[in-house]
């Protein structure tokens, strides 16, 4: 995303909410505390008019929940998410931006390693990216909204958006199949790295290369992931093969089974696609984020024929379509654009 309000760290025991947040909730879900002087103070109560209250607010101001309330907050943020989005007295740029800022919310959380994904955690995942996704199949102008809207730093959790918001605009500007088909897209990309949630961060967080023994840990995370939803829920659901198979690529190179070409599921492939570019494009502890033209031409050159280039066309063809629409969207920092048409 473009730049973002910059939120204090909060005291013990509370979090920090930026406001943008909260402002399609009708009525507060828990009680809103403003840092004020050595501790937090009340500033409104659980069931108050969430409206008056953004309506008091600084402008961007950022506001602190307890700790204790954060599933209460969570949920009704997620709740709140479809009337962020079909919001049509808001750009679609201002809409993307809220929709993103909330989504980071209510799913940071479940990629730490401290929150085990358990069923209500999986089911709030759905619920998140699944309003994400009908309205990224119907509202053509937030398709380039979101896709110019994205953050790029590092964080699990924002890889994960970005990975599935990638994956519905490629699925739908293919026509990959049902609306069924481009939500399970959408929920694989956004759970397809939960599994790193089971590697020591000595590993995660290598600033070099990883040796041979790092390597083999790093590449359980896919079976970890997998096994992880299947837990949660009792029983597999239609996309955890995507989460298994990301990692695979058409020429046997990829992990863990070395599938090649059709042995591969396609929405594993469009997947592994769009998870490889965010994180060409990303920085890493290891290295600095290339440009959507370098990562394209390491991922067709460099990189050739590890992935369907059907798909990889697709996606070229896509992002080149970037310069004309985003030139339509108010806010969008044109720096950014994805000049890949060439």
């Amino acid at each position: 995303m473009s730049a973002q309000t910059q939120i204090m760290p909060a005291p013990p025991g509370y979090e920090p909410v930026p406001a943008r947040v909260l402002t399609d909730i009708a009525t507060l879900p828990c009680d809103l505390y403003i840092w004020r002087g050595p501790r937090p103070v009340l500033y409104a109560m659980k069931g108050g008019d969430l409206r008056k209250v953004i309506t008091r607010a600084q402008r961007g101001m950022s506001f602190l929940v307890r700790e204790i309330d954060s599933d209460l907050l969570r949920g009704a943020l997620a709740a709140a998410l479809p009337t962020v989005l079909a919001n049509q007295h808001v750009s679609a740029v201002e809409r993307s931006k809220t929709a993103y800022s909330i989504v980071a919310k209510v799913l940071s959380p479940i990629f730490t390693r401290e929150n085990a994904l358990d069923h209500d955690g999986l089911l709030l995942t759905h619920r998140t990216i699944d309003a994400i996704t009908l309205h990224l199949i119907d509202d053509e102008e937030m398709v380039w909204a979101m896709v110019a809207t994205m953050q790029k730093h590092l964080a699990t959790h924002t890889h994960a958006i970005n990975t599935a918001v990638y994956g519905i605009v490629l699925a739908r500007f293919m026509e990959f199949g049902s609306s069924d088909a481009i939500r399970d897209v959408a929920r694989g990309g956004l759970l397809h790295d939960i599994g790193k949630n089971r590697i020591p961060r000595t590993v995660l967080d290598k600033p070099s290369g990883l040796d041979a023994s790092e390597w083999q840990v790093m590449q359980t995370h896919v079976k970890s992931g997998s096994d992880m939803v299947i837990r949660a829920l009792g029983y597999p659901q239609p996309y955890v093969h995507i989460i298994a198979e990301h990692h695979e690529r058409c020429d046997g190179s990829g992990y863990p089974a070395g599938r090649q070409g059709s042995g591969i599921a396609l929405d594993s492939q469009l997947v592994g696609v769009v998870d490889a570019f965010d994180a060409l494009t990303t920085r890493r502890p290891y290295r600095a984020p290339v440009s959507a033209f370098d990562a394209l031409h390491i991922m067709r050159v460099t990189m050739r024929g590890q992935f369907s280039d059907e798909i990889l066309r697709e996606f070229i063809k896509l992002l080149g379509g970037f310069n004309a629409a985003a030139a339509g969207l108010e806010g969008v920092d044109l720096t950014r654009v994805m000049r890949v048409a060439g």
